[in-house]
């Protein structure tokens, strides 16, 4: 949860009001209440499962070269 809002607060620079797990789709994902810079209240979802796909197909094996 805390690397999703540290995300969301980098990507809008906004001020987080709330942050909770919510179910989605079948899984549960991370929504996260932010105000912008005008005033608006945004609602970003983070889904950490999606995350941590990305995160594992980006790797490389340091012994390729």
């Amino acid at each position: 949860m805390s690397d999703s809002v540290r995300r969301v607060e980098r990507r809008t620079g906004g001020q987080v009001l709330s942050a909770e797990r919510v179910p989605y789709d079948g899984r549960d994902v991370n929504r996260v209440k932010v105000v912008d810079s005008s005033g608006r209240v945004r609602i970003y979802m983070d889904d950490p499962q999606v995350r941590e796909r990305q995160q594992q197909e980006n790797r490389t094996r340091r012994d390729d070269d």
